[in-house]
């Protein structure tokens, strides 16, 4: 990375969270919480040095929003690109950031995204044939609960479009949009199979539990 480039790829990573992420978000917590080499080495392969130094904000409750907000930096960062300028696809990086909302302070959320993070970026540079980036409407099976703290009956992530924040912004390198993840059971999740997502997510409304991941609730099914 040449010293130009570097000096711009630094100018887009720094638009993004202190112009981006604070103008949507507001407080951005103590600080990036950094996924680090440990994160990467559980899947047992190769990671771009870069990728270590991407993480998750966790902000905190503020006047226009009551609840814990959690959002990568880093996916979106132009690793793909060898000079300054916009990504031919539009999108920038793997063109979207994920996001975790939740009405308490959750310590399972910035360790869950640290790894899907290191999922999608493995994903984005082949190193899982046939696997595909995610993409709306997609439901993230979790593999078992989603807090190693206690048995959770949320063990699986709806892939939504944010409705109560922007869904999406423009870096100098192109399109990200918001991946909002929304937690949900294994009954919620077959109600979806039998009906569809919008029919998951209506009840998830109508119940008040979404568009929020709260670990400790009980199932809507």
């Amino acid at each position: 990375m040449d010293d130009a480039f570097a000096q711009w790829f630094e100018q887009v990573w720094t638009e993004r969270e202190e112009k981006v992420y604070r103008s949507i978000f507001g407080d951005l917590g103590g600080g990036v919480l950094i996924a680090g080499e440990s994160v990467y080495a559980r899947f047992g392969k190769a990671p771009h040095s870069g990728w270590f130094n991407h993480g998750v904000f966790a902000c905190p409750p503020n006047p226009e929003r009551e609840t814990w907000l959690y959002v990568t930096s880093g996916l979106s960062n132009p690793w793909n690109l060898q000079a300054p300028g916009r990504d031919p696809s539009g999108f920038s990086g793997v063109g979207f950031e994920l996001v975790v909302e939740s009405a308490q302070e959750a310590d399972w959320a910035p360790p869950l995204l640290h790894n899907l993070m290191a999922y999608e970026l493995l994903v984005a540079v082949g190193s899982y044939e046939g696997a595909e980036l995610f993409e709306y409407g997609n439901r993230i099976p979790l593999q078992g609960s989603i807090t190693p703290s206690f048995d959770s009956a949320i063990r699986w992530l709806l892939v939504e479009q944010p409705k109560h924040y922007p869904s999406a912004f423009e870096l100098p390198s192109g399109r990200v949009d918001f991946f909002h993840l929304v937690g949900a059971t294994d009954a919620e999740v077959e109600f979806a199979r039998q009906t569809s997502q919008d029919m998951l997510v209506g009840l998830l409304r109508k119940q008040g539990v979404h568009p929020r991941t709260d670990a400790d609730r009980v199932s809507c099914k």
